[in-house]
């Protein structure tokens, strides 16, 4: 069961997005994650659809992009004004580089990780006897965590840099704010620089252009590929998948986040860092839709 502190703040910060948001609990930004929840809902069978429109109407939402980034938002309001920053870590898992795999008892204190967190929300959907409003938010907490997972420097770390944030890079020349760093890069710099999405005050966003983009990602993947990133996922192989959809990111992150970095101590990153990263980045948003969708429509078997 979800604390009751969860879902008493389940309502209250589902839309309105702080602007404080830092460290390595924010993945993808809130488009990244519209497209992830935009591809997925495509994807849901029609007992899934119908299930979820029902949670979602609990809040007077409509679309599973709506809510896709609530999250963030209780994690990055502070506990006195009604948040839940103690939900942080539940966003990411931090494997060291030198590493080759996830493991639980290494990288996960208490379980509290995003490899771990993921399956126990699946199961709160999943379960019938459960209360709608707790139901509700294992939704949210799907949505967004699926998105997480497939950020590559949210499973992974290199010199205790916090997945990427402590590393200081300039952008085409530019430091946003004077603080770019790796991980934010990877998070929204590059794929709003690619796609000229431009993000507005309180962290909002077009939702008309973010599901344009998820049906241009959602129109390239083909049934193999779809198939394939699923494999054999059942209600009974969540975990092993997710720790598996882990090692990807894992993978991704010392190869290509940190492994296509320039030598020296001055990171300037331009077109070549682009052109091996942004292909990463699209692939891991659809493969992110596709096996979210696929966690949805298991929690909701077809009668």
């Amino acid at each position: 069961m979800i604390r009751r502190s969860l879902c008493a703040v389940s309502t209250l910060f589902t839309v309105t997005l702080v602007t404080s948001f830092s460290g390595q609990a924010l993945a993808w930004g809130p488009y990244g994650h519209a497209i992830v929840a935009d591809i997925a809902q495509s994807r849901l069978t029609p007992q899934a659809t119908s299930e979820v429109t029902r949670l979602l109407a609990l809040e007077n939402h409509q679309t599973l992009d709506q809510v896709a980034s609530w999250p963030d938002t209780i994690g990055h309001v502070p506990k006195e004004k009604g948040g839940l920053p103690q939900t942080l870590p539940w966003h990411y898992v931090d494997t060291d580089a030198k590493f080759a795999t996830y493991d639980m008892a290494r990288d996960c204190g208490n379980d509290i990780c995003v490899t771990e967190k993921l399956p126990e929300m699946e199961k709160i959907l999943a379960d019938p006897k459960a209360a709608p409003a707790d139901r509700l938010v294992a939704l949210k907490w799907i949505v967004h965590l699926a998105g997480d997972l497939h950020q590559p420097l949210h499973a992974a770390e290199r010199d205790h840099d916090k997945g990427g944030n402590m590393v200081k890079v300039s952008y085409f020349g530019q430091d946003r704010d004077g603080h770019e760093n790796l991980h934010s890069l990877w998070d929204e710099g590059i794929m709003d620089h690619e796609r000229h999405l431009v993000v507005g005050p309180h962290y909002s966003i077009d939702f008309t252009r973010a599901r344009e983009e998820a049906d241009r990602l959602n129109a390239q993947i083909t049934p193999g590929q779809a198939a394939f990133w699923t494999g054999d996922f059942s209600a009974g192989t969540v975990h092993d998948s997710v720790v598996k959809w882990t090692d990807e990111s894992h993978a991704l992150a010392r190869d290509v986040a940190y492994g296509a970095l320039p030598a020296g101590r001055k990171k300037d990153l331009g077109e070549a860092y682009t052109a091996i990263a942004f292909p990463v980045i699209e692939t891991r948003l659809q493969q992110a839709g596709v096996r979210l969708a696929d966690l949805i429509n298991t929690a909701f078997p077809t009668p």
